[in-house]
């Protein structure tokens, strides 16, 4: 039976690094993908020059790729870098719309403590959101935390605790081919080797996963919680 799945994404380009090629195997698998990228950069943004309208198209262009529905991609304007300075309830209600809108079986969000502020934010909203309390809550019956590289493994994390996956996806060949295609559409937010955001880096991470569990290449991901 097939799935809806909501992906969380901090920012465009994060549900690409952190589960791109799951992505494309669900869809192969004939789930229903949903995509919702949480921040943007406006006008007047005090730290940032504005990139909304060049970096929304280059997730358009990613999403295609991995073959996910225009349809299914969700924009939200949080203040991108600016997250923690955002009143919480009003976090909470903009992912809280996001989930109850998508109402998803299965839910992809970022790791609790990535060294980004906005993730750790965006993550306490996404639990706020699927606390069991509620019906829809109690329907997705999956939630995981998935790995961003240049944040997941830059905290301190013998003090707050490191990225320990449990849960490890096949994605050798057209499903990893497929992420670091989409990866490329991101040309505003690519960087060249050794940099932890280059198709060589995600490349290097799928292979060192899939070598954990004797994969060629796999996505890694912690469970926070399964009903049954």
């Amino acid at each position: 039976m097939a799935k809806k799945i909501l992906v969380i994404a901090p920012h465009n380009d994060d549900e690409t690094i952190g589960v791109g090629g799951t992505i494309a195997k669900h869809i192969a698998q004939g789930d229903d993908v949903f995509i919702a990228t949480c921040t943007s950069i406006d006008e007047g943004h005090p730290v940032m020059k504005p990139n909304k309208s060049i970096i929304r198209a280059e997730t358009i262009k990613a999403m295609e790729i991995l073959g996910v529905k225009r349809e299914n991609i969700i924009f939200a304007d949080l203040p991108n870098v600016l997250v923690p300075d955002t009143a919480m309830h009003k976090v909470n209600k903009v992912i809280l719309d996001i989930v109850k809108s998508v109402a998803p079986d299965v839910m992809y969000v970022p790791f609790l403590y990535d060294l980004h502020k906005d993730h750790r934010d965006i993550v306490y909203a996404t639990q706020v959101a699927a606390r069991t309390v509620t019906e829809f809550g109690r329907n997705i019956k999956e939630i995981y935390m998935y790995e961003t590289l240049s944040e997941t493994h830059w905290n301190i994390d013998h003090v707050e605790g490191g990225f320990l996956p449990n849960v490890y996806v096949d994605i050798h060949g057209e499903y990893l081919e497929k992420k670091l295609k989409a990866i490329e559409a991101y040309q505003s937010q690519l960087y060249l080797a050794p940099n932890a955001r280059s198709v060589e880096a995600l490349r290097a991470l799928a292979v060192f996963r899939g070598s954990i569990v004797h994969m060629h290449a796999a996505e890694a991901f912690m469970l926070v919680r399964r009903l049954g």
